[in-house]
């Protein structure tokens, strides 16, 4: 079986796909850096819910994706913050449904005293559900394959 890819042709293209393929590198590693470093180093504080939400992103694939989304407060050192992560990091946490979506907020009714994780180095960004996601792990991913076949192509050609 041969593995045919006709990947980009010309300079422009070439450097554009490589830009694009080491910048979605870039950010994953960053965004699992940073997720890490927010499970890495937490203390836990009570927090109240001010409000939550579903939001729904148009998908390419065809259907909608959703995320949960949840408005809090909390007191970390003194100091009062407002946060609406509600896990670590910056990439979202996608479900296929709004039911799905609304299960990861089971507990968290607008009034309601729960945990918050606070991050020890940037606790502007607390978040209310301790777990990872592999998503940075994706987009690494996908940035190396874009990469590879890029210079596999230029290669071949």
């Amino acid at each position: 079986m041969e593995f045919n890819f006709n990947g980009p042709s010309g300079a422009l293209q070439i450097a554009l796909t490589l830009i694009v393929g080491l910048g979605a590198i870039g950010y994953g590693g960053y965004s699992y850096s940073a997720q890490s470093a927010a499970l890495d180093s937490t203390e836990t504080v009570d927090a109240t819910i001010v409000s939550t939400s579903i939001e729904r992103h148009d998908a390419r694939r065809g259907t909608d994706d959703y995320s949960p989304q949840a408005t809090f407060n909390y007191t970390y050192e003194g100091e009062t913050y407002t946060s609406s992560h509600v896990y670590p990091g910056d990439v979202l946490h996608e479900f296929g449904t709004q039911e799905d979506a609304r299960a990861q907020l089971e507990g968290y009714e607008p009034g309601a005293t729960v945990t918050a994780y606070v991050p020890s180095d940037s606790p502007e960004n607390a978040f209310l559900k301790y777990e990872s996601s592999n998503k940075p792990l994706y987009i690494i991913g996908l940035g190396a394959i874009l990469v590879l076949g890029t210079i596999v192509s230029v290669l071949r050609g």
